[in-house]
């Protein structure tokens, strides 16, 4: 009994160092275009790196990435958390079609740092193409760009954020 409890404490160290090894990311640059439902997401927000942050194995926390897709409306949403100067980058494109550049819907940018508010959003002020939208496996990628207009009445700065060069592959939420 003691060797099958000892076997067991073994077999489950090895699948948690190895599910762990699989959640590696390269936090320091774009990840690559693809169409497996990898779970990326990056872009380049006033010229710096946003990339999602790296989802923790076995977290209570939110995840890092989040898509969604509605059938009967063709609404398709995303949204990314980091872990770096920007909070999170939200999208939603009002019917989706593959392979068609459409314009974005609404944006989001915050990042909430105290003394200084940064909260932008925008609609229909870029783009979105979506170059794989699989409601049967459950997988969305494509490429954005946009810009997007600071909200905030005491905002210094830059008024206009620019997203460029943004890439995803999701597992997405089907419904």
């Amino acid at each position: 009994m003691k060797t099958t409890k000892t076997y067991l404490l073994i077999l489950f160290t090895v699948l948690l160092f190895t599910a762990n090894q699989c959640q590696k990311e390269d936090l320091t640059k774009l990840p690559p275009e693809t169409q497996t439902g990898a779970n990326t997401f990056g872009c380049y927000v006033d010229g710096e790196l946003f990339i999602k942050a790296k989802d923790v194995f076995l977290s209570p926390t939110p995840r890092s990435l989040s898509a969604s897709y509605d059938k009967k409306n063709k609404d398709f949403y995303i949204r990314a958390y980091s872990a770096g100067k920007v909070d999170f980058i939200s999208m939603r494109l009002n019917e989706a079609e593959v392979n068609i550049p459409k314009p974005i819907s609404e944006t989001s940018v915050t990042k909430n740092v105290t003394k200084e508010c940064w909260n932008f959003s925008g609609e229909e002020v870029g783009e979105i193409i979506i170059t794989k939208l699989d409601t049967i496996n459950n997988i969305a990628s494509g490429r954005f760009r946009f810009q997007a207009q600071a909200l905030c009445i005491d905002f210094v700065g830059d008024s206009i954020v620019f997203v460029t060069d943004g890439r995803f592959d999701v597992k997405l939420n089907v419904y």
